[in-house]
């Protein structure tokens, strides 16, 4: 999976001991310090932006360490949130990713079948931020995404299995049933 070897990347080229992520990575030529923003600017600051896709990585991949380090990072960033929430929008949106109990949404099937994308219209129409969701080829032999091991369609449609902390509900294969669960 791509996603992930980009974050052991990211974690052994930028992680700093202390938790968070330097600017520059271990093998970039020798600065006197080596950078590390913290504050949000004109972009979004790369550490909050690291925090929060671990912790999404973690949902995909049950991998939990990912979620530690996200935490990690978060801790030293709480005094500095709350006496200045303008300058850490990016830090907010991490934070409250990590309070909520995301929902985790694996799709099984056919990714031009029209069941299928209307499966993912309902996951993706709204403003959702506490949800991932993972698509999945029914012929895969083995899914590329952990979060879509061990499911599979209905009856050769398009199936929807909406799970929170990886405990998942029954399937489901109705656009509306999918959309009065993520109600």
């Amino acid at each position: 999976m791509a996603a992930r070897e980009l974050a052991e990347t990211m974690i052994e080229h930028f992680g700093a001991p202390d938790g968070g992520f330097f600017d520059t990575s271990d093998d970039h030529e020798t600065l006197i310090t080596r950078p590390r923003e913290l504050q949000d600017n004109a972009v979004p600051s790369g550490n909050a932006m690291a925090a929060f896709v671990l912790l999404q990585l973690s949902g995909l991949t049950g991998e939990p360490r990912y979620a530690e380090l996200a935490r990690r990072s978060l801790e030293p960033m709480q005094s500095l949130l709350a006496r200045y929430p303008l300058g850490f929008g990016q830090w907010l949106i991490t934070l409250d990713y990590t309070l909520s109990h995301p929902r985790e949404i694996a799709i099984v099937g056919d990714p031009k079948a029209v069941d299928t994308r209307a499966l993912l219209e309902v996951c993706t129409a709204g403003y959702r931020p506490h949800q991932i969701v993972a698509l999945g080829d029914p012929d895969a032999e083995t899914p590329a995404v952990p979060l879509l091991q061990g499911h599979s369609q209905i009856e050769e449609r398009a199936t929807a299995y909406v799970c929170m902390d990886f405990t998942c509900r029954p399937p489901v294969t109705d656009p509306a049933v999918l959309q009065a669960l993520l109600e």
